[in-house]
């Protein structure tokens, strides 16, 4: 027992009395070492796939609705159900760049203010965050936008894609867990919101109840109509814009119109809001919820068969002080009936800029645009968007 050992012996954990580690062992701890160098590389890849700026190229699904959490949102969608009984129908609310749904809950069910049909739940889901291009900042953002301007915006297709899957996993689990036809869900959003709310709604492949496209225009419209459900093109559309809007100018309004006509909408409702910006505004929130009450209402049976011609086509002609006052009483008499009192502002139809020359110069500039988007001749609308614009913009 007490015999020194041969020479080359192992002693204990392999190693021999000289120190030398046998083959064996270090092929073992190769082995371990390329291991624990393959977990840390998939923990690392798996890490910035989730970061809030990542968008995967896997399914998109809304987070705690079922699905895949591969879309980076903030948080959980903002869920408002109905107090009176068994949902009827839902509204799936975007906010827009820089924004949160928290800023956009004001528009569901308060039936001393706002929105008060029975049975409808209210969903505004969260965007993710992004380094935002054109703005230079990381914030919250629905995808990236590298500029403002028409000419030179470029769409950031894959996060465009992400976002309306995202979307459309959210319309899925309403369908799926409610037991509700899709003609029963509405889609929209403002700005970045109503572009996502645009993408997600043409591309579904079930005809949608409608779709809210509020200060906002659709992107990637090179891929339409192939990427289309032609079924869509009998899903009232709400479209509306400020004509004072410095952010999405006018052109992207008429541009979008004229793609959306150009792919056969038939049920549309169309305004223009003279003296709003990039914003909201209570006649266009009023607007919105009769475009809602007809949508809910006894008319969406008759839409398949293109018996419905929509609202009416306001073509945001400045209206005279006269004519501003009355409507205005008008619509807060309406509203109050219906309960529905707005805390918005009050739009003063013609904006700042009253001279009668700049007035005249806005409406025929308007009305090349306008003329163009109604006859659906979307080239002919970009072209003249691109043009230099009068001294007045």
């Amino acid at each position: 027992r007490d015999a020194p050992p041969r020479p080359g012996s192992r002693g204990a954990r392999g190693v021999s009395r000289e120190g030398a580690i046998s083959p064996a062992t270090m092929t073992l701890r190769v082995r371990w070492l390329v291991a624990a160098l393959l977990l840390a590389a998939v923990t690392a890849c798996d890490a910035a796939r989730h970061r809030p700026g990542h968008f995967g190229t896997g399914t998109s699904a809304a987070a705690g609705m079922g699905g895949s959490s591969h879309f980076p949102a903030r948080a959980p969608p903002i869920e408002i159900n109905p107090t009176d009984g068994d949902v009827d129908g839902v509204v799936i609310f975007l906010h827009g760049l820089g924004g949160s749904p928290e800023k956009e809950t004001w528009l569901a069910n308060d039936p001393s203010k706002r929105y008060a049909r029975p049975g409808i739940k209210w969903i505004f889901p969260w965007s993710p965050e992004l380094d935002v291009t054109v703005t230079k900042q990381r914030e919250p953002a629905w995808y990236d936008i590298n500029d403002f301007n028409i000419g030179s915006l470029v769409d950031g297709r894959s996060h465009i894609l992400a976002a309306a899957r995202y979307i459309e996993s959210i319309v899925d689990a309403q369908i799926n867990e409610l037991g509700i036809d899709p003609r029963r869900v509405v889609v929209g959003g403002f700005s970045q919101g109503g572009a996502i709310a645009l993408t997600a709604s043409l591309r579904y492949p079930k005809r949608l109840g409608g779709i809210l496209a509020l200060s906002t225009y659709l992107p990637l419209r090179d891929e339409y109509p192939e990427e289309m459900n032609s079924r869509q093109r009998w899903t009232p559309l709400f479209q509306a814009h400020g004509k004072d809007d410095r952010v999405l100018r006018m052109e992207y309004y008429f541009a979008t119109r004229a793609k959306l006509s150009k792919l056969g909408f038939k049920n549309r409702w169309d305004y223009l809001y003279p003296g709003l910006g990039h914003d909201k505004c209570r006649e266009e929130t009023l607007d919105m919820y009769a475009f809602l009450d007809d949508v809910f209402g006894d008319k969406y049976d008759d839409l398949d068969e293109g018996n419905w011609v929509g609202g009416p086509v306001d073509l945001g002609l400045v209206g005279t002080k006269k004519e501003t006052k009355k409507e205005t009483k008008e619509e807060t008499k309406a509203a109050k009936a219906r309960g529905k009192e707005a805390e918005l502002p009050v739009v003063q139809r013609g904006g700042a800029r009253n001279d009668p020359k700049q007035q005249v110069q806005r409406r025929l500039r308007d009305m090349v645009f306008r003329a163009n988007a109604l006859l659906g001749r979307e080239q002919e609308a970009l072209e003249a968007a691109e043009r230099p614009r009068p001294s007045f913009y």
